[in-house]
């Protein structure tokens, strides 16, 4: 990795306000760093939720999937994080991040995953049907209903460009289908509202 352009990006994170912006700059950055490695580390969770929602959800943390975690330890050095042993986490104190990578494999299709721009740098984040299911998948068995209405919300908001046929597959194959069923019928009617 460039020390220049490390130096460079960097300056620009630390100077944004916008905390998704600021996960996204950081997140293409990590990406760019690991192309000579051809790994494309994937935005999941929470700031995902939060791109997908228009900024609705807030969250401190990052969540990336990236397969290659040992190449992706080298990276986080050189950006200033640092992880203390047994913690899951990666800080940077001095940009206020908090990186997490909790898998290396995406639960969902790499075919469904989007390409963000940012700064002339991609990042990719998980596909909104897959968010969909992960989030059901915590409603239904960490009875969380936090997650349902962020399943509610995210679908009302992209209700057009939601893939129904493929959530649905997704659905039976996750054993959430009648809780799929309830979520569509709630943002329909959210949609009503609008």
């Amino acid at each position: 990795m460039d020390e220049k352009f490390l130096k460079r990006h960097l300056k620009s994170i630390a100077d944004e306000h916008n905390s998704l912006k600021k996960a996204l700059k950081i997140t293409a950055i990590i990406t760019e760093a690991l192309k000579i490695k051809n790994i494309k580390p994937i935005l999941v969770g929470g700031r995902a939720l939060e791109f997908y929602t228009l900024g609705g959800y807030a969250t401190k943390d990052i969540d990336l999937v990236i397969r290659g975690r040992e190449h992706a330890k080298e990276v986080f050095e050189k950006l200033g994080f640092t992880r203390r042993p047994g913690e899951r986490h990666w800080y940077n104190e001095e940009m206020d991040l908090a990186i997490e990578v909790p898998d290396e494999y995406l639960a969902g299709s790499t075919d469904r995953v989007i390409t963000v721009e940012i700064d002339n740098m991609e990042a990719y984040i998980i596909g909104i049907e897959d968010l969909i299911i992960d989030r059901l998948l915590a409603a239904k068995f960490w009875h969380s209903t936090d997650d349902e209405e962020w399943a509610i919300k995210i679908m009302a908001l992209h209700f057009k460009k939601i893939d129904f046929d493929y959530l649905k597959e997704e659905a039976h194959k996750n054993q959430v289908a009648d809780l799929l069923t309830s979520v569509i019928d709630k943002s329909k009617k959210l949609i009503e509202k609008l």
